[in-house]
């Protein structure tokens, strides 16, 4: 896959704004998804010392609608976003505007940044760069434009997780396979052809049986499924990896982890205590804080 198909893919699905159903980038929007964030991802204030940017340069890549940007903005000495896509530069330039906030909000490739070596104290991607076809790449641009002992928040998914192995791996493919199985009984029954859709006009379940008609058997393969369930069966990049593989990775490119932890396991948002607590274990977000330590 291309990081074009990636643009492509991201510019028509803006990260989390389908959660929101205000009017579109208005000042009630960004309000009611900075609230929907930090619920859903309630570990994130927790977790990640937003203050710390006091009196630093701070460079996100990956922007959504901008919420961590804000977060970010708000202490530090500046702020420079990076995003593969139009519609998620639009959003943040918005929400930062609309929150009196300043910014440095451009288009850009991670792969190959459009910024000045040492130019960063703190390097920060909150579940990003296992969208990138190469994440080596990310990595060797975040070294060189981090300043020697900056440091590089990261988040990925993980492997060594419920979500990976029970939720993707088993139970979204027998559920697949039972959709497949009951659509082909009703046909039998009805006696008719099904008809192709429009994935976008599709449920989740008939979105992954109309690709399955596409791709054929193919489509639940170790390989290729668990991509489509993690941001929706048209995401066809979502890679996912073990802590010492992501890690090892890292420090290939002079980023030597100095903090691990996990989050999000999949219960109900009313339990923000009881879902750290699984997490910490097997937790779907790898979140890894590293040193860079070039010479």
């Amino acid at each position: 896959m291309s990081l074009k198909q990636v643009e492509d893919y991201w510019d028509k699905n803006l990260c989390g704004s389908h959660f929101i159903d205000t009017d579109y980038l208005s000042t009630k929007f960004f309000d009611d998804y900075r609230t929907l964030r930090y619920e859903k991802t309630h570990h994130l204030d927790i977790y990640i010392d937003w203050a710390s940017s006091l009196e630093k340069d701070v460079l996100e890549i990956g922007l959504g609608v901008g919420a961590d940007g804000t977060r970010w903005a708000k202490y530090a000495k500046s702020y420079t976003g990076v995003d593969l896509t139009n519609e998620a530069v639009n959003a943040t330039k918005k929400h930062f505007e609309l929150l009196g906030l300043k910014g440095n909000v451009k288009k850009g490739n991670a792969e190959k940044l459009d910024l000045k070596d040492n130019s960063f104290d703190i390097v920060y991607s909150h579940g990003v760069l296992h969208h990138t076809p190469n994440i080596n790449s990310t990595f060797q641009e975040v070294s060189r434009v981090l300043k020697h002992e900056g440091e590089f928040i990261l988040m990925v998914y993980s492997k060594g997780s419920f979500n990976w192995w029970i939720r993707i791996q088993i139970y979204f493919r027998l559920r697949l396979i039972w959709k497949i199985f009951t659509s082909k009984i009703s046909r039998i029954i009805s006696n008719k052809k099904s008809l192709e859709e429009n994935s976008s006009t599709l449920s989740l379940w008939d979105s992954h049986y109309n690709n399955f008609k596409k791709i054929g058997w193919s489509y639940l393969s170790w390989k290729n499924f668990p991509h489509r369930c993690t941001d929706g069966p048209d995401c066809e990049i979502a890679n996912a990896y073990y802590e010492k593989e992501i890690i090892k990775i890292l420090k290939q490119n002079n980023l030597i982890a100095h903090k691990v932890k996990k989050a999000h396991f999949p219960i109900s948002g009313r339990f923000p205590k009881l879902e750290r607590f699984f997490a910490r274990f097997i937790g779907f977000h790898l979140l890894i804080w590293s040193k860079n330590e070039k010479i």
